[in-house]
């Protein structure tokens, strides 16, 4: 006997259930359950940063630079006379007369010219030459860059 001799006229068609129907409830079942499948998401692209704040970046870092600079240059005299490398000579007591001292017993009892004590003495009597300037400009540039990445 068929299945359709078996249905009467007026009553209820049977249901016929598709494969696919019953892969879809599944899914909805697992779902229900609280159990997530493991879909692949593509990370959004970073954001590049606004002009502006490479703007602020790059203003940050010449300030910075030009503020070692001449903080170096006029601090040098300061920073000579302060060690004890004055224009009247090298003071008693100082830091720039220890120096010396250690310079000359290493040396039997003199200064050698072009050592550290007779340059820096010379730039204290004389005060900073170009070069010398150039020289400590540079390094005060170099460490105010430096500076930039902790500020």
């Amino acid at each position: 006997m068929g299945l359709a001799s078996a249905i009467e006229p007026g009553a209820e068609q049977p249901l016929i259930v598709e494969e696919e129907d019953i892969k879809l409830e599944e899914e909805e079942e697992e779902e229900d359950d609280g159990e997530k499948e493991n879909h692949e998401v593509s990370p959004e692209p970073k954001s590049q940063p606004k002009s502006s704040t490479k703007i602020k970046v790059i203003l940050g870092t010449t300030a910075a630079i030009v503020a070692g600079a001449a903080g170096a240059v006029a601090l040098a005299p300061v920073a000579l006379g302060a060690a004890g490398f004055t224009s009247a000579g090298i003071a008693a007591g100082s830091i720039a007369a220890q120096m010396m001292s250690a310079a000359a017993i290493a040396n039997g009892g003199g200064v050698a010219a072009g050592s550290l004590v007779a340059v820096l003495q010379s730039a204290g009597a004389a005060g900073v030459s170009g070069a010398a300037s150039a020289a400590v400009a540079g390094t005060g540039a170099a460490v105010g860059w430096l500076a930039s990445f902790f500020g």
